[in-house]
């Protein structure tokens, strides 16, 4: 505005020229805090927003966290209930292991005194 006028002379006209200005300077200094506050207030809104999607994933996160503690706490009941079993198992197959050598070495000596016994007659 003012490179298409001519520039004053007197010290008037300057000052006038110089308010002008400084008005300009003033209204867009003005327009850009608005635009700072502006961006302020969307950089609060995106914190709120993430600072909930982050609350939000952290009480899934520990929701699944627990459930999968317990499914692990029961999985591991369940397995150590069935080492038992098996250890249970084990011992009495064992048991009827010896019970079956006895039997066997008992028979071993039947057929041995049988055997004797044929023989010498």
């Amino acid at each position: 505005m003012a490179s298409t006028m001519a520039m004053p002379t007197g010290i008037k006209g300057k000052l006038a020229s110089l308010e002008d200005f400084i008005s300009m300077q003033n209204e867009e200094l003005a327009a850009q805090r608005q635009e700072i506050e502006a961006l302020r207030g969307d950089k609060s809104n995106i914190e709120q927003h993430y600072q909930g999607q982050l609350q939000e994933m952290k009480k899934t996160m520990v929701a699944d966290v627990q459930r999968m503690q317990e499914e692990v706490k029961s999985h591991f009941g369940q397995q150590k209930a069935e080492n038992g079993r098996l250890q249970q198992q084990i011992t009495t197959l064992k048991g009827e292991k010896t019970a079956l050598q006895q039997q066997i070495l008992g028979l071993q000596r039947r057929i041995q005194e049988i055997e004797e016994h044929i023989g010498c007659d």
